[in-house]
């Protein structure tokens, strides 16, 4: 038996990943922020490092893309105001700023970087078997 090697198309069309940052989940800080706002950050920090490969930087040494709200939404499967609402959270966390650059153009997005200072339930994981797992299930849960 011959071992199949991986090719380079194989690569290229394999699975994908967003990562959304665990501070965003171990923050009491970032508690209450959405879940949706939370996925769009990890996609927009998608779109970032892809702007940082195009070396999209402004004057003072920031780095920023443009991402309209259509794409957004198309992405997210969800219209305009739900994006505009998403982002609007995202900047009320000092995750996202919008600068304009005038008259049917689109805003340049600059990301805001998260405060780690301001973690403090880190996400404890355990493991535990199959007996305790079946235990702590409800027979009556639907």
């Amino acid at each position: 038996m011959t071992m199949k090697r991986i090719s380079l198309e194989q690569v290229m069309n394999g699975e994908r990943f967003f990562r959304v940052p665990k501070l965003l989940f171990e923050s009491d800080f970032y508690k209450t922020m959405s879940s949706d706002s939370k996925l769009l950050y990890a996609i927009l920090k998608d779109r970032f490092d892809l702007s940082v490969k195009n070396n999209w930087i402004d004057a003072e040494g920031n780095i920023y893309f443009i991402f309209t709200v259509t794409e957004i939404g198309k992405m997210l499967g969800c219209g305009k105001d739900k994006v505009i609402k998403l982002k609007r959270e995202l900047k009320k966390y000092d995750l996202l700023e919008e600068v304009r650059q005038g008259l049917n153009k689109p805003n340049l997005i600059y990301l805001g970087t998260l405060q780690a200072e301001k973690a403090s339930n880190p996400l404890v994981t355990a493991e535990f078997g199959k007996s305790e797992f079946r235990n702590s299930e409800k027979p009556t849960s639907r």
